[in-house]
């Protein structure tokens, strides 16, 4: 009899032990996700992206401003297709959507411009120093 408490405290045991060593695989575990986690992060990090690829980075910008404004536009041909009674009210309200649309789209560009040349001479003052 005095076996089977042996062998059942030994089970026990090892039982106790590989939930120890769970636990400590897990943190292990969690302590590596949160390190790529922040490695992640910083190498993905906007800023960190503009500092490396500065020109790709102000390239970027300017193409995305210019397809956001003409987007923001519209099409031009739109307004040949309609009637000319509903063609009057819609080209005011359209006019005004737009231009509201186009300076906006503006606005966008235009201060992705100024950030990308703010980031890029940043980058040449560096360069040079």
């Amino acid at each position: 009899m005095t076996t089977k408490n042996e062998h059942l405290s030994g089970i026990q045991a090892r039982i106790e032990e590989l939930q120890n060593t769970i636990t400590e695989k897990e943190a292990k575990i969690k302590e590596r996700g949160r390190q790529f986690k922040d490695d992640l992060e910083a190498e993905l990090s906007p800023v960190e992206l503009v500092r490396r690829y500065p020109f790709k980075a102000a390239a970027t910008t300017f193409v995305a401003g210019f397809l956001v404004t003409r987007a923001l536009k519209g099409p031009r041909n739109s307004r040949k297709t309609l009637p000319a009674d509903s063609c009057i009210a819609q080209e005011s309200s359209s006019s005004q959507n737009s231009s509201a649309l186009a300076a906006i789209g503006l606005d966008i560009l235009r201060s992705a411009k100024d950030l990308g040349f703010t980031y890029l001479q940043r980058y040449i003052d560096k360069k040079i120093r």
